[in-house]
């Protein structure tokens, strides 16, 4: 291994010129009174005899070929006037390399702009390239300028962890350009990477496509910081994703160092973009994100060994900042303004508080400044002191914790929704005045009509129904206050057993519900529970059960095979609703009791009852009707009843010579109709013997029995009425 060492580096002292100085490099040199002046193309066939060199650029250097620096040490391309430019072909294919810098270190760009150009370094140090090391950009323009800047493993390994530097200084960032790093040297080295002032700019409705992207290997070596710096209607701002190693980065790791990445932000603003972190270790501090769709965005993808803060930063008007998978990150001195999705969503992650945490004008559904899910945790530190100001939630929890002021839920928990008992006792006094409320803990009965938002605890009668009659509740879901005798309507979940079997998995109650079961004859008659179970919180399962009983199918009704009453006789076009304990069929039929004359109710049982079920064509109605069994005179015509409808109701008797059943009038009326019916009957006597006529009593008799017989059957010859000549 020392003997490779030493032709490495007898490579390296052969190959690198000692040539030092400094050049001039412009298009129009006879402009230019310093010497010696060429053209860029003039140097850049072979820049590595110009090691320890300092390139002076006037005016404008058009690179219509592509530039490469290969293992170059110490060279500086500094802009000498005011306006010096580097601009690069313009038809020139985007995936080609206009400006390379590879395998070089302390290389440095300054006060230079550069336009239309791709950039990059690979395997260089203190530059942003491709492993350029030790390497610095300063008080530049990149304009529509693609600046990649890769590190890998080195050529060749290294027996001792080296240390390596790459700054950007005064950047500009302007127009289609962007700025991509990728860290995948593993521990083979160490980079610290500096972003000092860079600033990125665009129109508000520009459709630019830059940012600054970091791609970086999680088993690697290396440092970031960035501090003062600005991002303005951009896409994407500062981006940063963490991804698994691969083998090839590992291949030159030095045994005995492990990996370490460190990202610092500090003192930036982000306006109309965002930061974003899908991570290992990171540490932002005197941050301002505005106006983006997301403004803060951390994933720490579960990993143990990240560790982020975030410092006197600020999060405004942004569409959602997200913290995801992180299991340990800082917030000291944070402040979430005017975000339209909740100010903060914590999911999975561990969060802890120092100093002041403040989220105020911020809206959301669940959770109007923070929003916690998914057994996440925020810890407060002695320091803490958390604001939650003017936050709205359209559902639940306006805001979250301690100091409160202004917050509105549309439906529970105008300040907390998600009380956690524990929580009550250290913090009772803090938020004794407060509208709190945890997650439905309790039932209560409710009145649908009346407005009042008090339940009605636990003092409905017992219900009492038959099989296939529904069972009817009123319920509420109650959250619990930080007092333990308060509580507060809310929403939930439930599931509805009935004597341990499980019938409902999951039915929503919101504010007064109307719960509906319909019980069915399974195994005996008699008392059974109703068990509801609250769902919605998973720390613990309440269950109230309410006791009903399950009472024999009434007269006419008997348990079908289907387990709810119904029709106890079996007739076509005859149906019976044990709901309101009607019977329905189509006419000249009579079904009731045998016995009649015994008066009963119509939910009233009796399994031994004797039930009668024949066609009726003389006094039942022709007519489809529905009746109960404690009324069959319902089908009947003709003020009829009883068994059959065989006879006159109640106040009712025959007419004299009809089958028709009328009221007896006792008054003088009646008694001139009779005296004048005998009046005429002298006077027909009369009319016979004045004709000579002469009629037997057997033709009488005849007549007189004909007509009693059409009489009686009188229904089924005429639906419509009485016949004429039958008529009285």
């Amino acid at each position: 291994m020392s003997l490779l060492l030493v032709v490495v580096l007898l490579f390296f002292s052969s190959s690198c010129s000692v040539s030092s100085g400094q050049y001039y490099v412009s298009d129009d040199c006879s402009s230019v009174t310093q010497s010696p002046c060429n053209p860029l193309s003039v140097y850049a066939g072979n820049m590595s005899q110009y090691n320890n060199t300092i390139f002076y650029f006037i005016g404008t250097s058009v690179i219509n070929f592509d530039f490469e620096m290969d293992s170059v040490q110490n060279i500086t391309l500094h802009g000498l006037d005011q306006s010096p430019t580097v601009h690069c072909y313009p038809n020139y294919n985007y995936y080609s390399d206009s400006i390379t810098v590879t395998t070089s270190s302390h290389v440095s760009f300054s006060n230079l702009s550069f336009q239309q150009c791709n950039i990059q370094f690979m395997y260089s140090s203190s530059l942003n390239l491709c492993n350029v090391f030790d390497s610095t950009i300063t008080s530049s323009v990149l304009d529509s300028v693609a600046l990649n800047i890769h590190y890998y493993p080195p050529p060749v390994c290294y027996n001792e962890l080296h240390h390596y530097s790459l700054t950007l200084t005064n950047v500009t960032v302007t127009k289609d350009s962007f700025i991509l790093l990728y860290m995948g040297h593993g521990t083979s080295y160490n980079i610290s990477v500096t972003i000092n002032n860079i600033n990125m700019t665009s129109s508000a409705h520009g459709e630019d496509d830059f940012d600054v992207e970091c791609n970086l290997l999680i088993e690697s070596l290396f440092s970031l910081y960035i501090t003062n710096s600005s991002t303005l209607h951009v896409d994407d701002g500062f981006g940063f994703e963490f991804h698994t190693d691969s083998q090839e980065s590992k291949d030159c790791n030095i045994k005995g160092f492990e990996s370490q990445l460190t990202i610092v932000v500090e003192d930036c603003q982000f306006l109309n973009n965002g930061l974003f972190f899908h991570i290992n270790r990171d540490y932002s501090q005197s941050c301002s994100i505005r106006d983006s769709d997301y403004g803060l965005s951390i994933n720490g993808h579960f990993s143990t060994s990240a560790h982020i803060s975030v410092i006197d930063t600020e999060l405004v008007g942004n569409g959602r900042n997200e913290i995801r998978g992180c299991p340990s990150i800082l917030l000291n001195n944070v402040t979430v303004t005017n975000s339209p999705s909740t100010g903060l969503v914590i999911i999975a992650s561990v969060v802890t508080v120092e100093n002041r945490l403040v989220f105020k004008n911020n809206t959301g559904v669940v959770g109007g400044g923070m929003a916690i899910s998914e057994s996440s945790i925020v810890a407060l530190s002695s320091s803490a002191n958390l604001e939650f100001i003017d936050n709205h939630a359209t559902y639940k929890g306006g805001g979250i914790a301690f100091t409160f002021k202004g917050n509105t839920a549309g439906v529970a928990g105008n300040d907390i929704y998600g009380v956690y008992y524990e929580l009550e006792k250290t913090a009772s006094l803090k938020l004794a005045n407060l509208s709190t409320s945890s997650d439905a803990s309790a039932f209560a009965f409710c009145d649908p009509v009346s407005n009042k938002t008090t339940p009605i605890w636990y003092d409905e009668d017992q219900q009492s129904v038959f099989p296939g009659q529904p069972l009817k509740y009123n319920v509420a879901l109650v959250g619990r206050s930080f007092y333990t005798a308060s509580y507060s309507l809310t929403d939930g979940r439930i599931t509805i057993e009935v004597n341990g079997t499980l019938l409902v998995i999951d039915k929503y109650i919101n504010n007064c519900s109307l719960i509906e079961y319909t019980p069915k004859y399974i195994d005996y008659f008699g008392e059974h529970t109703i068990t509801f179970s609250i769902t919605t919180d998973t720390s613990f399962s309440t269950e109230w059960g309410i006791s009903f009983i399950l009472n024999e199918c009434p007269i006419g009704f008997s348990v079908n095979s289907s387990g709810v009453c119904d029709c106890s006789v079996s007739r076509e076009n005859v149906t019976c609703d044990i709901n309101t304990l009607d019977i329905t069929h189509n006419g000249l039929l009579w079904i009731g009791t045998y016995h009649t004359s015994t008066p009963f109710n119509a939910n009233s049982t009796n399994p031994n009852a004797c039930i009668i079920n024949e066609d009726c064509l003389l006094y039942c109605s022709p007519n489809p009707l529905t009746f109960q069994f404690n009324h069959t005179d319902t089908q009947c015509v003709d003020n009829r009843g009883h068994r059959m409808c065989g006879s006159c109701t109640e106040g009712y008797s025959l007419l004299m010579g009809s089958n028709k059943c009328g009221h007896c009038h006792n008054n003088y009326m009646m008694i001139a109709w009779i005296a004048l019916f005998a009046v005429m009957g002298v006077l027909l006597v009369v009319l016979l013997i004045s004709l000579n006529l002469t009629v037997s009593v057997g033709t009488l008799n005849g007549l007189l029995f004909y007509a009693n017989i059409v009489k009686l059957y009188e229904p089924v010859f005429s639906r419509k009425g009485a016949l004429p000549v039958l008529t009285q």
